[in-house]
């Protein structure tokens, strides 16, 4: 204030104090881009009011105060750094957000530089990723490609959404930042393996995590490097696929079978960290023992069947069944199922173990010749038909056969002459005629069934003594047939006619020829007849009919009809 006479007043300061207090604020005001720090006088429900050294508070939306959990971290009093934008001298803008955002991009490019790993939070999938978050106090987002997820490529990208790891970030560029989770895995694997290879050997029974399963086999790690288990070294048993054992992610104990540094191959054995079950064979299977087991795989030549983990046994084809033919052994048991089975052998050193189906029953071609000896009558199916045959069924899966010389007693006849193939499935009766076991072979007949006629024909016809008189069936090259009584056939040799007799047609069939029996073919049901013999047997006794009605004749004429009749015999 200014007095009357013109005096100053001590208390109120000059012009030109006043000037440089102004020129000083203006000097100590924050300038446009800088990061400046101030004090919050006032928070109101949707801003806060900064001091930053101006005439005037700076106005902050309270939104930008919200921290990463979503909460407020603001109170009057507490000091915070703001971006000051000022577009022209007369408007100041103040940004928290801003600020926050340069001062994470600084620490970014800072842990860049020194290759430090960042906590990255997985916010959602896109294409070829992640949208992450490396942010301490404010959202950061970068790119993670999912080749660099991890060390082997994840099956499921959803599970990873909301996880937070450690990245490292390999890309800070104008296209934007990229992490890296792969790189610090590989880091740390590389930190790993230099430990575990001076360490393991061979032999030696480690801890490990199986990475991979293929069909060879399974990948594990064993720290920091990854071995190698083949799939015959799972488990002492069959294994049809290395994921029915192992799963991946699984902890497993293994062991080192072979250490190859150079080469960069290690291979592994899971089974050996477990006892081998063949040192112990014999003290559980003895020869003889019937035992339970789990059919596990079918070959042409017989089924492989699981006893116990570990212990497979074979049953050959031969010991499958005592009487079913078949292709396959999978027609006579299915895989999976459970069977008893007989101990035939037991061999450690080559790891085998004979087995048997059909020795846990009797053997039912022995049981079959217990219970029908020789000229037992039974009844069969007819099952097939050949030259050979007639193939029946007499019991389950056993098959008999009838021979074409058992078919008729008159002869040898072709089995398809008798049946058809209409008779198959035709019940029909027959006699066992024999049994060999060891064979597998029934002998059956069906002539037997009835008496044989031909005992009859040697009773009633008597060699050089019985003379047939019957009707000619049939003319041959090697001679006549006739028709004899009781289904028997006559037979005369072609010496038996004279040359002309053919030729002139003076033999013809239905002629009536008489003969002597002179002997018997019995496989064809024949008699033997001959003309000549006859002629002569009617001489020699129309010569000793004579002889005899002339007893009281001369000496000397008896003595020579004697020598005609030796003549004639």
């Amino acid at each position: 204030m200014t007095q009357d006479n013109g005096v100053t007043d001590s208390n109120e300061k000059s012009f030109e104090e006043l000037l440089d207090e102004s020129m000083e604020s203006r000097l100590s005001e924050p300038e446009n881009g800088e990061i400046a720090k101030g004090r919050v006088i006032r928070v109101d429900s949707d801003a806060v009011f900064i001091d930053l050294g101006f005439k005037f508070e700076c106005i902050v939306p309270i939104n930008q105060f919200l921290n990463k959990d979503g909460e407020y971290e603001v109170s009057v009093g507490s000091e915070i750094e703001v971006l000051v934008e000022r577009p022209n001298p007369n408007t100041v803008r103040a940004s928290k957000q801003k600020a926050d955002q340069i001062r994470e991009k600084r620490a970014i490019e800072e842990k860049f530089k020194n290759k430090e790993p960042v906590v990255t939070k997985i916010l959602n999938r896109v294409k070829g990723g992640f949208n992450c978050d490396i942010g301490r106090h404010t959202p950061f987002k970068v790119f993670l490609p999912g080749s660099q997820v991890g060390l082997r490529p994840v099956a499921d990208f959803d599970e990873m959404v909301g996880q937070t790891i450690e990245t490292r970030i390999i890309q800070n560029n104008d296209n934007g930042i990229v992490v890296s989770r792969r790189a610090i895995l590989e880091e740390e694997r590389e930190e790993k393996k230099k430990e575990t290879l001076a360490t393991i050997s061979e032999d030696q029974t480690v801890s490990g995590n199986v990475v991979k399963i293929i069909d060879a086999g399974a990948f594990v790690d064993i720290g920091g490097i990854e071995g190698f288990v083949p799939i015959g070294e799972l488990s002492w048993g069959r294994v049809r696929h290395p994921g029915d054992v192992l799963k991946e992610g699984e902890d497993i104990q293994v062991k080192i079978l072979r250490l190859e540094i150079e080469n960069g191959k290690i291979t592994l054995g899971v089974k050996q960290t477990t006892e081998d079950p063949w040192e112990s064979i014999q003290e559980r299977y003895r020869i003889g023992d019937r035992v339970k087991g789990k059919v596990v795989f079918a070959a042409e030549f017989g089924v492989f069947v699981e006893l116990e983990p570990g212990i497979e046994g074979l049953v050959h084809v031969s010991e499958l069944s005592w009487v079913k033919n078949f292709r396959h052994p999978s027609e006579v048991v299915s895989v999976g199922s459970e069977i008893e089975v007989a101990v035939l052998g037991v061999k450690p050193k080559e790891r085998r173990i004979s087995l048997s189906l059909k020795q846990i029953q009797e053997n039912p071609w022995d049981e079959f010749k217990r219970n029908n000896p020789p000229n037992t009558r039974v009844s069969g199916t007819i099952r097939n038909v050949t030259e050979l045959g007639v193939f029946v069924e007499v019991a389950p899966d056993m098959v008999g056969l009838v021979r074409p010389e058992n078919l008729k007693w008159e002869g040898e006849i072709s089995p398809l002459e008798v049946f058809s193939s209409e008779d198959l499935g035709k019940e029909i009766e027959l006699i066992v005629l024999n049994v060999i076991p060891r064979q597998r072979k029934i002998g059956l007949g069906v002539k037997q069934l009835t008496p044989d006629p031909w005992n009859k024909v040697l009773r009633d016809y008597k060699v050089n003594e019985t003379v047939v008189t019957s009707k000619i069936e049939e003319i041959l090259e090697s001679g006549v047939t006739v028709a004899l009584a009781d289904d028997v056939t006559g037979f005369y040799a072609i010496r038996e006619f004279q040359d002309d007799e053919f030729s002139k047609e003076s033999i013809k069939v239905g002629d009536e020829i008489s003969g002597l029996v002179t002997g018997f073919n019995k496989p064809k049901h024949q008699v033997n007849l001959s003309r000549r013999r006859l002629e002569k047997k009617q001489e020699k006794d129309t010569m000793r009919d004579f002889a005899s009605s002339q007893q009281e004749s001369s000496s000397k004429l008896g003595d020579i009809l004697n020598e005609k009749l030796k003549a004639l015999d």
